[in-house]
């Protein structure tokens, strides 16, 4: 649910209340598998998708692009699934825990000057079942601009 805040133009999202929401599945998987080979994958999922926001910071902080960055895990307000979220005017990086206790990849890119070398990342990356490019909704602009529109400005940094 999206409330107007008391700033003209800007928008912030509203928690689900507390008795309705879900456990972080990302929690549930580490209880559920433990020691297990889907752990270990899931661990390197979420390496290689920290590892993924860090390269792309590095490589597009020369372009002073505006970029959302926000770590979900103890955060359960909004959402059960997100993990966390990257975002700037070229690159959209999102890692989840599925209702299958899986962790995948999101992303995608939008005139990215570097999306060669953050593919290629991507490709060297063991669990590639685990990551899929999307199309964002209605456009990657679009998306992008409503993003920094409605959360919160503390995650919004300059690279």
């Amino acid at each position: 649910m999206i409330k107007k805040d008391q700033h003209p133009g800007k928008s912030s999202i509203q928690p689900i209340p507390i008795n309705e929401r879900l456990p972080k599945r990302w929690v549930l998987a580490k209880r559920k598998y433990g020691h297990t080979q889907n752990q270990r994958d899931n661990e390197t999922v979420e390496r290689t998708f920290m590892n993924l926001v860090y390269q792309a910071k590095n490589l597009l902080k020369h372009q002073h692009q505006t970029a959302f960055s926000r770590d979900f895990r103890g955060h359960n307000e909004t959402d059960a699934f997100v993990m966390e979220v990257f975002i700037c005017a070229s690159v959209y990086l999102y890692l989840e825990c599925s209702l299958d206790y899986c962790y995948r990849i999101q992303y995608q890119f939008y005139n990215c000057h570097y999306e060669a070398e953050i593919r290629k990342l991507l490709d060297g990356y063991v669990l590639r079942n685990r990551a899929k490019e999307v199309e964002l909704q209605p456009s990657f602009p679009q998306f992008y601009s409503k993003v920094l529109e409605v959360q919160d400005s503390k995650h919004i940094i300059s690279l």
